[in-house]
């Protein structure tokens, strides 16, 4: 539970009370020292929900999507460095994908055994057939800083084979898939972190149209309690940029964008115990052909949750 500041009056007291009342309040704003902690052998639970809709104004109709999703994933320990780095592997085990869009409704689930038919699952349902099994690997220290991410082949494969969903750089792409594995973790500062405190991180992606710049700030908010247990919570709110590479025609802006989310990290056991992340981003693109120029406006909204699980399989979340 969140600590509150003592009434201002309090401050007017003299003598031994003053002296109790300081103490006690210097007491609850110790800096906090954040570690990821793991043994070898153990495995790590997650389970992710994640919602997006996506929105497009201004062409020859509106266009509306809703991505709906619950991955079910596990980290397991392999071993600790003589250098200190944590050697883990990241796998899917399951993934529930629903979509409603102008193409049609989709549905999959890798459990069943037979795959959804059409034009969207022709695109997606082999990656996503892929991603389930396949093995991450990375090194981590005990900051949460991952390096030397390594993607499976049969990713890789799947990605070159899917046409329109993987052949440039971007989200389905090695850059893109690594990115996705390193963005999913919490990196807290090597120092001590008072209440209050913040840090920045700053993340690039490569895209066919240019560059993202992903700029996160964070703020330790101390010690609050979730599920009957002691947490530290760290507020982030989020910035992006989009640099469009030399020589590229497109006129495109961020009109509007909010960023923000929460992480509760467990520092008992050293890891992330939840946290939700919201976006929403509005684009305007400019499209000239011959005389007339048309606007586009397109909007995208992502909430993300992920939650530490005992290893069964999450129930979806509500919509």
């Amino acid at each position: 539970m969140r600590v509150l500041p003592l009434p201002a009056w309090r401050w007017g007291l003299v003598g031994l009370l003053l002296l109790v009342v300081t103490g006690l309040a210097g007491s609850t704003a110790r800096a906090a020292t954040l570690r990821w902690k793991f043994q070898p052998g153990e495995t790590l639970h997650y389970a992710m929900d994640q919602k997006t809709v996506t929105s497009v104004k201004g062409g020859p109709q509106d266009i509306k999507s809703t991505m709906s999703q619950t991955i079910d994933m596990e980290w397991v320990v392999k071993e600790i460095g003589a250098d200190g780095l944590t050697h883990l592997t990241q796998k899917v085990t399951r993934i529930r994908t629903k979509i409603e869009s102008a193409f049609g409704p989709f549905e999959f689930d890798s459990k069943e055994v037979k795959d959804p038919e059409g034009a969207v699952a022709a695109g997606l349902v082999p990656l996503l057939r892929a991603l389930v099994g396949a093995e991450f690997s990375f090194k981590m220290n005990e900051q949460g800083e991952m390096s030397d991410v390594k993607v499976p082949e049969k990713v890789l494969e799947s990605i070159k084979k899917s046409g329109s969903l993987g052949g440039n750089a971007g989200m389905f792409s090695e850059e893109g898939m690594k990115n996705m594995v390193v963005e999913s973790s919490l990196a807290v500062p090597k120092e001590d972190i008072e209440k209050g405190k913040s840090w920045t991180r700053e993340s690039k992606i490569t895209m066919p149209i240019g560059t993202m710049t992903l700029d996160k700030a964070y703020t330790y908010q101390g010690p609050e309690t979730n599920d009957a247990k002691k947490v530290e919570r760290i507020d982030l709110v989020t910035k992006v940029d989009i640099q469009l590479a030399p020589g590229n025609n497109l006129d495109m802006k961020v009109q509007s964008q909010e960023g923000k989310g929460s992480f509760f990290f467990d520092n008992a056991v050293g890891r992330v115990a939840e946290s939700t992340v919201s976006e929403k981003l509005e684009m305007v693109f400019k499209l000239k052909v011959g005389e007339q120029e048309n606007q586009i406006i397109q909007g995208n909204e992502t909430t993300t949750s992920m939650k530490l699980v005992k290893g069964q399989d999450a129930e979806p979340s509500k919509p």
